[in-house]
């Protein structure tokens, strides 16, 4: 029996009492409770600790998502924050180039920017001349001191190198073979370095193409503009005869100054009495004083061994054949190699540049423009050599018009203060402050918008620059997982927190019922009930005052050591502190949940009649008189009224909080209401099953009693106690069923998320390596690719299954219409199409495992299966068996005429107009489910492609082989509004004749677009199968493969990557990468877990405990007749099992079903198979764990029985 605490005062003392004084007491009775009962104090102590502690790190985990966002969002895209590239000035072809002196002038005057870093990114060719091996990688010259000092690239260690000294990724030294140290030969193209400034439209031209540019340079350089002038032919043998004459004649002039200058002067007195432009009389002047300031003597012989050369192989010469013989020299000088010496390799770019660009070489700017023009020098040296030694053509007599000494020493003197810096290809801007700018999506937004606002503003709206923010873009995305995380701190924190409130609660209500006695002698002493109210929460707030502090004290050293890791790891820095929204949050839980849990025990302790609380050995069942109207008599109904709320509350949201979130694209917002509705929703159907606990626990113990039959007596004890103690075990069970359903829910919606995920990615990739073309200007190298695929296949027969190409799709065709339709044959409903050509193997090499068909053309007999048992529906789009193909004729007016007609109109006057014979070739294609029933169309339903603009109409007619739901990487779906993006599959065939008739026909070629179309097919790459560009090569391995030999693949396809728009996607290393993110997912998962099932059994034991209490009285009389020790200790153990393993089980089943309803969710959005991803380990850690916190805290609750006499026993004292 518990005892009253010493030194009682007196009624009158108590009625006089001081409030320091009652503070003093109130303190003394809880110390000397918690002396009495210290387990209730460690408990609370523990459980208010481990919770505060545990959210209060998770919030602070939180804040820091950012930063950690940053730094992966800086390694798939860099750490420039805005990147600023050339464009072309309206009407003008200057070089694509930045003057970034002029640029640095407006940017330094913009708050917001550190400073703009000079780059100048180009590919080349790499030789490792001791192993003999080749590779194409992209070569990038930087200012490194200033890159550091602004923190572009500031997680990359790197030192400051000199000129000949480069740094190389890790992937291109493996692939090379290359040791550090050893000199390895880059090859550099001009060519392909004027493709990056854009030089006079010479993007992907062949050399003969790029001959006219450089020509028409030429031209406008000597302001020659009459094609006479260019065309006129001269004898060479009067060149010879006048070459030999000047000779002479200069040797006379060099001897007198005098006469040089009369001469001089005559000669552009000459030139200004000639019709010319000003300009042309400038440069004419120009011209004049440059050759009468050289060594004329010298140069005469150059000019007579140039004739000379002309006489040995034509008879007549025109400027533009010189022109040809110049522009021979110069291609030949447009490769050029340089020695560099490998200083380090780099294993990851960590934000210096984007990962996607592969493999990467780079130098320091300094002594770059004289290695360069070294290089180009040499080269030309040895060009005019063998030109002049081995040329018999107009190269080699050109070749003698050029003095390479003196040109290579002007060259050198006109750029000897040129800084390869003050222009560059693009410039890289670094914010200040950076980390604070990428916190929310709306900040980057924000700062984005108003500094290139402000730059514009500065610098003029058609100043010639566009500028890319490719970090803010993509940080977006990463706020997206933020959401997902916080709604998973938002479901562990309700979790954590009803077990916590539930804990408290049952300490407290376990201590007013133990303490009855002494709150009635309290009571009667004159111990007010405001009183008992402050003792109450005073002692509540004894275990979780000091909890709390401690939480505090954890967080924040945890807190200071997670972020000294991650600062250290982004090299960006913040506060140690604990953040104000995390310190509020632990306030609030550590001060109101003990305060809300204490609600129930103060009513209870109030509510207790001072006659009842004095009676020490029968118990009141009754103790709380309650007086009920019924509220229809006033006209409310109280059930009514919470479902009216609840309707309300719910249709409120579903139809205009979500729908408003995103449509403003507050999708962090929307992810939270959606969450609450989900837990709603499993708080809801978690209490309505919770009715049949008693029921599926009576199950569990016949079970039990079954499997030990030797116990089967026991039965109706066991009964007497479940129904004894229902009301306790009625909330102990329905919150471990709550936060198991909410375990298991949370599981399974990571595993639902991760595999969602992983479709995702294997959809859009669609095979093991994808290969694209993001910038749909130059296309793919298809003969070069195929060839090393080829080899591949060759060299090791069990690596590629197979590759396919897909091609451009005709409405993204430069100057093409844009505008193709689908209809059936009436023109009604007529919906938008994007024709997309693919290969006829493409279901061999795409993963099949997401293909989803939907109906095929019955009447095919040829067909053909893939693995997995489906019909090939590409197979079939390229089987011609089934099309009517219908022959016509037009006149010379392009007017058809019918067979018949044309026969009779022969037959009678025996000639006609000159006829054109055309084919109207039906056109096979696969169409998306979504267009059968928005579209009218089927299989077995005619169709009409339709192809207008403003100025054409064409029309071909459809047949439609095949319609599905989905075809991995291309836009299919069963929706309706498919029907404003959908692809429709078509052959390679029918899309190169296709773009030939439009092509062909008359108004197009009479557009103003005609021009851009024919630039845009001549600048592809050689050698494409139906001349059609390709976007996208899929490639599907045989086997599996490890990571190093997929890099080495991709690194010896990269070696034909045209361009630095050219991406390479490793579906294995994308999906590794997501399932190290999901992986800590799960550990979160069980972290929580493991904190809920702590306080579960706290919980179970707390309540057990009470049980044992409550019961001593009927223990103590079945002892007394016979009852052993050890039965007692199984009828409590086997009541703990029958509780725990049915909430379990409900409870299991409730979280089951939630997660099964959001999976079929997933699937009916994302139009995939339903497969519910159930978390078996999460289940088992947390059920086995159940049961045996069950038989832990029941056996724990019974032991203070043991060896206790039966007198003590029924006078509770224990």
């Amino acid at each position: 029996m518990a005892q009253t605490i010493e030194d009682q005062p007196s009624l009158s003392e108590l009625q006089q009492i001081q409030p320091q004084r009652l503070i003093q007491l109130f303190f003394k009775y809880i110390l000397s409770d918690i002396a009495k009962r210290p387990r209730s104090f460690k408990i609370g102590l523990f459980s208010t600790y481990i919770v505060i502690a545990f959210l209060g790190l998770l919030q602070c985990l939180k804040s820091l998502s950012p930063f950690v966002f940053l730094q992966l969002a800086e390694t798939s895209v860099g750490d420039t924050d805005l990147q600023f590239l050339p464009k072309n000035i309206a009407n003008k072809d200057d070089f694509k180039l930045i003057n970034i002196t002029e640029l640095r002038q407006y940017t330094s005057q913009i708050n917001e920017f550190i400073d703009v870093s000079p780059r100048w990114l180009f590919m080349c060719d790499i030789h490792n001349p001791k192993a003999q091996l080749n590779l194409t990688s992209f070569f990038m010259i930087l200012d490194s001191q200033l890159e550091n000092s602004i923190g572009l690239g500031r997680r990359l260690d790197t030192d400051i190198i000199t000129s000949n000294q480069i740094y190389i990724s890790n992937s291109l030294q493996k692939g090379l073979n290359v040791q550090i140290g050893e000199t390895i030969q880059i090859q550099f193209s001009v060519i392909e370095f004027l493709k990056h400034l854009g030089f006079n439209n010479t993007e992907g031209e062949s050399k003969n193409n790029l001959r006219e540019s450089f020509k028409k340079f030429l031209n406008d350089l000597l302001q020659i503009s009459n094609d006479d002038i260019l065309y006129r032919k001269f004898d060479v043998q009067t060149m010879l005869q006048y070459a030999k004459e000047y000779k002479y004649y200069v040797n006379d002039l060099e001897e007198s100054d005098w006469k040089k200058n009369q001469t001089k002067k005559r000669f552009i007195q000459s030139i200004y009495s000639q019709n010319l432009t000003i300009q042309q009389k400038k440069l004419g002047k120009k011209i004049v004083d440059f050759l009468f300031a050289r060594n004329m003597t010298q140069d005469a012989k150059h000019i007579y061994q140039f004739t000379l050369r002309l006489s040995s192989f034509t008879k007549e010469i025109t400027i533009l054949q010189i022109e040809d013989g110049l522009f021979d020299i110069a291609i030949e000088m447009a490769e050029f190699q340089l020695n560099f010496q490998v200083y380090k390799s780099v294993q990851s770019p960590k934000g210096k540049w984007t990962e996607a660009l592969g493999m990467m070489v780079y130098m320091d700017y300094k002594n770059a423009s004289n290695l360069f023009l070294d290089a180009i020098l040499d080269r030309f040296d040895t060009v005019i050599k063998q030109k002049r030694k081995y040329d018999k053509g107009m190269a080699g007599a050109v070749s003698q018009l050029i003095p390479v000494t003196e040109t290579r020493n002007s060259v050198m003197s006109k750029l000897k203060h040129f800084q390869l810096q003050e222009y560059s290809m693009m410039a890289n801007v670094v914010f200040d402050n950076k980390y604070p700018k990428y916190e929310t999506p709306q900040n980057v937004k924000t700062v984005i918008i108003s500094s290139t606002n402000q730059f514009y503003s500065i610098a003029g709206y058609d100043y010639p620059v566009q500028i890319m923010a490719p970090l803010g873009f993509i940080i977006e995305i990463y706020h997206l997982l933020k959401h997902f995380i916080e709604t998973l701190i938002q479901v562990a924190t309700m979790i954590l927190l009803m077990l916590s409130i539930l804990l408290i609660y049952s300490l407290m209500i376990g201590d007013v019922d133990e303490k009855t006695y002494e709150f009635g002698m309290l009571r009667a002493l004159g111990f007010r009930k405001s009183w008992l109210i402050g003792l109450l929460l005073l002692q509540a707030l004894t275990f979780a005052i000091p909890g709390l502090l401690l939480a505090l004290i954890t967080c924040y050293l945890l807190n200071t050591l997670i972020s000294m890791y991650i600062f250290d790891m982004s090299l960006l820095i913040s506060s140690y502190n604990i953040p104000i929204y995390a310190l509020i949050l632990q306030l609030i839980i550590g001060i109101c949940m003990p305060i809300i849990s204490n609600i129930l025990p103060i009513k209870q302790a109030l509510s207790t009649a001072l006659r009842d609380s004095l009676n020490l050995f029968h118990k009141v069942v009754n103790n709380i008189v309650v007086t009920v109207m019924r509220l229809e008599k006033i006209g409310i109904s109280l059930n009514q009224t919470i479902y009216s709320i609840m309707l309300i509350s719910i249709g409120f949201i579903s139809y205009y909080i979500i729908p408003m979130n995103m449509i403003y694209q507050n999708f962090g917002v929307a992810i939270f209401v959606l969450n609450i509705v989900f837990i709603t929703m499993l708080v809801g159907v978690t209490m309505i099953i919770n009715l049949i606990q008693k029921l599926v626990e009576k199950l569990i113990l016949y079970m039990i009693l079954f499997i030990k039959s030797s116990d089967y007596n026991l039965k109706p004890i066991i009964l007497n106690n479940l129904k004894c103690h229902e009301n306790r075990n009625a909330k102990t069970t329905l919150m471990y069923s709550l936060g198991l359903s909410l375990i298991i829910f949370t599981g399974s919606s990571f595993a639902i998320m991760s595999q969602m995920m992983e479709n995702y990615i294997k959809i859009n990739t669609a095979a093991d390596i994808r290969i694209f073309d993001v910038s749909k200007k130059f296309g793919l190298d298809e003969y070069r690719l195929k060839q090393q695929l080829e080899w591949e296949q060759h060299n090791d027969p069990s690596l590629i299954r197979d590759y396919t190409f897909s091609a451009l799709p005709l409405n993204e065709f430069p100057g093409l219409p844009n505008h193709f339709y689908i209809s059936p044959l009436s023109h009604f409903p007529r919906k938008s199409i994007r024709l997309q050509p693919v290969q006829q193997n493409l279901l061999n090499t795409i993963d099949i495992q997401y293909y989803q068909p939907t109906e095929y053309n019955t009447e095919l007999e040829d067909v053909r299966y893939l693995d997995n048992g489906l019909r090939d529906g590409i197979y079939d789009l390229y089987n011609r068996a089934l099309n009517f193909d219908i022959k016509s004729n037009k006149d010379i007016s392009g007017i058809v005429s019918n067979s018949k007609f044309h026969q009779i109109f022969d037959a009678k006057y025996k000639k006609s107009k000159v006829k054109a014979k055309k084919l109207d070739r039906e056109i096979n294609i696969i169409i998306p489910e979504g267009y059968r029933n928005e579209g009218s169309l089927s299989v077995n339903t005619p169709a009409l492609l339709t192809i207008k603009n403003k100025q054409y109409l064409i029309e071909k007619r459809l047949k439609i082989m095949h319609m599905a739901t989905k075809i991995p990487n291309f836009d299919f779906s069963a929706y309706a509004t498919i029907v404003f993006y959908g692809q429709g599959l078509i052959t390679m065939k029918d899309a190169e004749l296709l773009l030939k008739e439009i092509m062909e026909d008359r108004a197009v070629k009479k557009s103003k677009n005609y021009k851009k179309i024919k630039e845009f097919i001549q600048q592809l790459p050689k050698n494409l199968s139906f001349g059609l560009p390709k976007e996208q090569l899929f490639i599907k391995f045989k086997r599996e493969t490890t990571k190093e030999e997929r890099l080495d693949f991709c690194n010896r396809l990269r070696n034909y990557f045209t361009n630095d728009q050219i991406y390479l996607i490793d579906s294995q290393e994308l999906m590794r990468t997501f399932d190290d993110v999901f992986t800590y997912f799960e550990i979160f998962n069980v972290v929580v877990a493991i904190i809920a099932l702590t306080l579960s059994f706290f919980l179970l034991l707390i309540s057990f405990i009470s049980n044992v209490r409550n019961n001593c009285w009927e223990i103590g009389i079945l002892r007394s007749i016979g009852l052993q020790e050890v039965q007692i200790q199984k009828v409590f153990i086997y009541e703990a099992v029958s509780l725990i393993v049915s909430s379990g089980f409900l409870g299991s089943l409730v979280g089951f079903t939630t997660a099964s309803t959001f999976a079929m969710q997933i699937a009916t959005f994302s139009e995939s198979h339903f497969k519910l991803a159930f978390p078996l380990y999460t289940f088992l850690f947390t059920f086995l764990g159940g049961v045996l916190i069950a038989l832990t805290s029941s056996y724990l609750a019974v032991r203070q029985l043991k060896n206790k006499e039966i007198a003590s026993i029924l006078k509770n004292q224990i």
